[in-house]
């Protein structure tokens, strides 16, 4: 049997076509060619044309099949649409395994570190993209068919595969076979097997309605006669100087969706990467711990805030901590001796003396020389006040004896002159703490005091005293 060439199946398919178009209505001649090429690599093996009623012009085209030429209806895998679906596929899959795990603390760079979370997205991508390339390959989204994919290229009204009798070894389980019948049947197009001896067999009409809903191309196609015109006039169509007949694969889609999918999938990967690196260690402590730790610094920051700064001196008694003199040659003011004045006697100079006799005396326990004050200090008591009392001395020099013998047992001690009160006697008087503006915190400190000196072996005996301001002095 020496079989059927391609040129015969053209041949019989245009006769065909006629006969099947010749009852429908038109207002013209029917033209039928063969060989027909379009822009973007197009061919149709035959076309058919008939003005329709109202002036349409009807068009139908074919793709003839020969045994020789039966890889252009034979399935084939498009490896590269499939690629590009299991890579879009993957790097979703494993940005949202990603995130998911991170959202639960499994995937941070604190329990896997930076090296580990990149190895987690690698690894998800591998093993998402392996198994969709092993579960979905025989998908028939991945099966191309030439002169199918072809059709979908450009409008035609009707459009047929005419393959002959002995391109398919049968027609009952050939896989090629029941996949071309399949896709000709879901887009709508007609299948017609020729045989050599006799009649041929039309398998599938092609349907009368657009399934693609005006989505392909409307494609201008030109006769052989009208190409060699243009080559002999020097205008030969750039298109046609890339026609490439032989690429049965130049119909594969484009995959810029899979590319989107792609940059959406690496940007929540990074994004998350990016939130890891701004994340601050936490540190998570017993609540004992975090009890010590708080008491810790509570002290401390009262430590700071009861620091008295040596660079000035508070001079009021009511203020707590007393000043602290660090400088040990300093002298206070009012123990300056006076300079006699030109013309003045003794007795003015020792009146002028007398009276700049140190009035008031606070004392640091421990601390070496005291501060001194005059009676101006203690213009703020207007009312009585009182104090702890250790005893009264008849000179300045002994009350300060007396104050720092105190201070080196660690006792708030000070002294002061009661001439800055009311009353007649005479003398300084040693007390304890600071002046207190009611009796009641006066007892309040004596008691504190006499459980301070617990045994009492200096043998000190504390009374609370009442002072009245002298406001006359």
């Amino acid at each position: 049997m020496q079989g059927l060439s391609e040129n015969d199946i053209k041949q019989t398919t245009l006769r065909f076509l006629k006969a099947y178009y010749r009852y429908r209505q038109r207002e013209g001649g029917t033209t039928v060619s063969s060989d027909m090429r379009g822009a973007g690599g197009i061919i149709a093996d035959g076309f058919l044309s008939y003005p329709k009623p109202g002036g349409e012009i009807f068009h139908a085209t074919f793709e003839a099949t020969s045994q020789d030429t039966r890889d252009e209806v034979r399935f084939k895998i498009q490896k590269r649409r499939l690629q590009w679906d299991a890579i879009a596929v993957a790097s979703l899959a494993a940005a949202v395994l990603f995130i998911a795990g991170n959202v639960e603390q499994l995937f941070t760079f604190k329990k896997i570190t930076y090296a580990g979370c990149i190895g987690v997205v690698v690894m998800s991508f591998l093993l998402a993209f392996l198994f969709y390339i092993t579960a979905f390959w025989k998908l028939r989204r991945y099966r191309y068919i030439y002169a199918v994919e072809q059709f979908k290229q450009y409008y035609a009204d009707e459009q047929w595969i005419a393959i002959g009798e002995d391109v398919f070894a049968n027609y009952y389980d050939d896989r090629h076979y029941l996949e071309l019948r399949k896709q000709c049947i879901r887009n709508g197009f007609g299948l017609i097997v020729v045989r050599e001896h006799g009649h041929p067999i039309m398998q599938i009409t092609p349907s009368r309605t657009d399934l693609f809903k005006s989505r392909r191309r409307q494609l201008r196609l030109f006769s052989q006669a009208e190409l060699a015109r243009y080559a002999q006039e020097g205008n030969y169509p750039d298109w046609l100087k890339q026609f490439n007949a032989t690429n049965f694969m130049r119909f594969q889609s484009q995959y810029r969706y899979q590319v989107i999918v792609l940059i959406i999938s690496l940007l929540m990967i990074g994004s998350v990467f990016y939130l890891e690196s701004q994340k601050e260690d936490i540190v998570i402590e017993e609540e004992p711990d975090y009890l010590d730790r708080m008491e810790a610094v509570r002290l401390y920051n009262n430590r700071l805030e009861n620091r008295q700064d040596s660079s000035f001196v508070v001079d009021t008694p009511y203020v707590w901590p007393p000043p602290i003199l660090r400088e040990k040659d300093t002298r206070p003011y009012v123990d300056l001796e006076p300079q006699p004045v030109a013309g003045q006697d003794a007795s003015q100079a020792a009146a002028v003396k007398r009276r700049r006799q140190p009035d008031f005396l606070l004392a640091t326990p421990g601390e070496d020389p005291l501060a001194v004050y005059d009676c101006s200090r203690l213009q703020n008591i207007t009312g009585a006040a009182f104090i702890l009392q250790e005893g009264v001395y008849p000179s300045f020099s002994a009350a300060e004896d007396r104050t720092l013998a105190l201070g080196q047992y660690g006792l708030e001690t000070s002294a002061l002159w009661l001439g800055c009160f009311q009353g007649k006697e005479a003398g300084y008087a040693v007390f304890f703490g600071p002046i207190y503006g009611k009796e009641e915190e006066a007892r309040q400190a004596l008691a504190a005091f006499e459980t301070q000196l617990g045994d009492n072996v200096l043998n000190i005996t504390i009374v609370i005293r009442t002072l009245s301001r002298n406001t006359s002095k």
